[in-house]
């Protein structure tokens, strides 16, 4: 026969490990969240510039003219493809660039900026959030003060 105080506080101990599996799950759940949300907010605009990329290699010139918004029919007014050519044909001032890789990445306003590189040399490409479309970053770097955890992480520790 079960003695009065026996089972005493075992509901309580019950409810607490409960308790402690919900509190350690929902932080689980938001730092997982969390980190996924860092690593693929800018999936988008960072395949756009490896695509274009690509498109470079393979030498599919009117592919990647269309990656900055504009088609052999329709033209940019102010980048014309022999212009494009210029700058990205196989003997282009940036043809470079194709062969090597994206060293830095970073979010700045209404785009995206890449930097790419070709030995000790960097070009930076802005693409545009709304719309996808790639052009000459604006500025070397992104003018807004703010944290740049990442960046000094790449410098301390490397690339990888």
């Amino acid at each position: 026969m079960p003695g009065y105080l026996e089972g005493y506080g075992a509901g309580e101990a019950q409810r607490e490990k409960k308790l402690r599996w919900i509190v350690v799950s929902i932080v689980g759940v938001l730092l997982v969240s969390g980190l996924l949300y860092a690593n693929l907010r800018d999936y988008k605009e960072e395949r756009i510039l490896k695509q274009f990329l690509e498109a470079l290699k393979r030498q599919d010139y009117k592919s990647a003219y269309s990656m900055w918004g504009c088609t052999v029919e329709l033209p940019c007014r102010d980048y014309a493809l022999d212009k494009f050519m210029e700058d990205w044909g196989p003997n282009g001032v940036n043809a470079k660039y194709a062969a090597g890789g994206i060293t830095d990445t970073e979010r700045c306003g209404s785009g995206f900026m890449g930097v790419l590189h070709q030995g000790k040399e960097e070009l930076s490409l802005w693409v545009e959030r709304s719309n996808g479309a790639l052009s000459y970053a604006p500025w070397p770097q992104c003018p807004e003060k703010k944290l740049r955890l990442m960046r000094w992480l790449k410098m301390r520790f490397g690339n990888g």
